[in-house]
This record gives C-alpha cells, sequence and structure tokens, in this order.
C-alpha cells in the first residue's frame, strides 16, 4: 500500500511538472475544454427540457428564466439544444482525429522511413486527396455512402488523413539520418523499434498541434455536411 500511494504521489509530481502545465495559460485553456466536456457528457443532467419537444405557443421567445437562450422557430429550447448537440459534435471531432491521425501516422512513418518507390507511391496517393477542397470531396464521398451519423464521420477522416500522413513524412526524414537513429541501427535495433521507440514520439509535437486544429474543424465539416 505504501509503495503504491508513493507511486501516485510521484505520478502526480510528474504530471504537475509537465511542460504542457508550466504554463497558466495551458491551465486555462484545459480548464475551459474540461468544462465543455463536462456540459456535454452531463447534458441529460443539465438540459432543463427535452431537446426534440415542440412547444408552438412558445416559438421565437427571448432568452429568459425559463428558457436560458430562448426557443426555436418549433418553440424547442435552444440551451437544451446546444447541450446535447455538444455532445454529437465532440465525438464526431475526437473519433475523426484519432481515426486520421492513426491513418496519416502509420503511412507518413511508412512512407519516411521506407523512401524510394514506397515512398513515391504513398506520397501521390495523398496528393490526390490533397488536390480536392475537403469540404466538396467530404461531401462527395458522404453522398456516395449514404446519409448517416457513421458515414459524415468516414468521409471527413478520409478527406483529414492526409495532412497528418505529410506532416509525419517531413518529421521522419529530417529525424532518420540523426545520431541517435543511426546509435540505435548501430547497435542492432530491428527498423519497427527505431520507428516505434525512437523516431515516432520525436515526431509526436507537431501532430498534436494538428490535432488540436482539426478537432474543431471537424465539427465545423460535420455541420456543413449535415
Amino acid at each position: 500500500m505504501a509503495s503504491t500511494a508513493a507511486l501516485s504521489v510521484r505520478g502526480l509530481r510528474l504530471v504537475a511538472r509537465a511542460p504542457i502545465l508550466a504554463n497558466p495559460l495551458n491551465i486555462a485553456a484545459l480548464a475551459l475544454i474540461a468544462l465543455f466536456a463536462a456540459c456535454a457528457i452531463l447534458a441529460p443532467v443539465l438540459a432543463p427540457y427535452d431537446p426534440l419537444l415542440q412547444d408552438l405557443a412558445s416559438r421565437l421567445r427571448p432568452p429568459s428564466s425559463e428558457h436560458w437562450l430562448g426557443t426555436d422557430s418549433l418553440g424547442r429550447d435552444i440551451a437544451s439544444r446546444i447541450l446535447y448537440g455538444a455532445r454529437i459534435s465532440l465525438i464526431i471531432g475526437v473519433v475523426v482525429v484519432t481515426v486520421a491521425g492513426v491513418v496519416g501516422t502509420a503511412i507518413g512513418l511508412v512512407a519516411g522511413y521506407a523512401g524510394g518507390l514506397v515512398d513515391d507511391a504513398l506520397m501521390r496517393l495523398t496528393e490526390v486527396f490533397l488536390a480536392f477542397p475537403a469540404l466538396i470531396l467530404a461531401m462527395a464521398i458522404a453522398g456516395a455512402l449514404g446519409p448517416s451519423l457513421t458515414n459524415a464521420i468516414i468521409a471527413i477522416a478520409a478527406v483529414t488523413w492526409a495532412v497528418y500522413a505529410r506532416l509525419v513524412r517531413g518529421q521522419i526524414l529530417s529525424l532518420r539520418r540523426r545520431e541517435f537513429v543511426e546509435a540505435a541501427r548501430a547497435m542492432g535495433a530491428s527498423r519497427t523499434r527505431i520507428v516505434v521507440r525512437h523516431l515516432l514520439p520525436n515526431a509526436l509535437a507537431p501532430l498534436m498541434i494538428q490535432a488540436s486544429f482539426d478537432l474543431g474543424s471537424s465539427i465545423i465539416a460535420a455541420a456543413g455536411l449535415s
């Protein structure tokens, strides 16, 4: 028990010393994101009305103590609809960024480390997806798959992964000839170990920044597709 408690305390200290928590602005941003996520998760508890309940006698009401943000043209409570809608938006953003990030990172790692014909083939495929306007291509994919939340997520992820592939490839090309990679190769480390243990961790910083941008743009793209 004592050793477990000591490890827990040590873990909390390491988290508190993390660079992202050293800046008060980062802490404020994380707190704001956590607040939004909590409101979305607790929508059934916080929402004062059923988001689908229509009351034509109360249509287009201004904000009041009864309806915090007023009502829409069908008399539905706007605050309740925002809280419930945030749940869908967060799911779309997180899933799209996760799928696109994993697929794009895998392709970028293979292309950057393998080089040669493999790199050329994967980058030409990436450029095909980058050549089209993202929203128009997403609309075409969603239209071909049919209207549903799952298909919208697939469509948005399909036009987002290429950015991660190009970003990771560039990082790997700049890292694969560095001294620590050559040292790992000289010690007999396999290609998989070099990529996973040495190259990928050093390429994560720009990926996290790109993911933070794509989280919001994915939600906006989903709103456009809907």
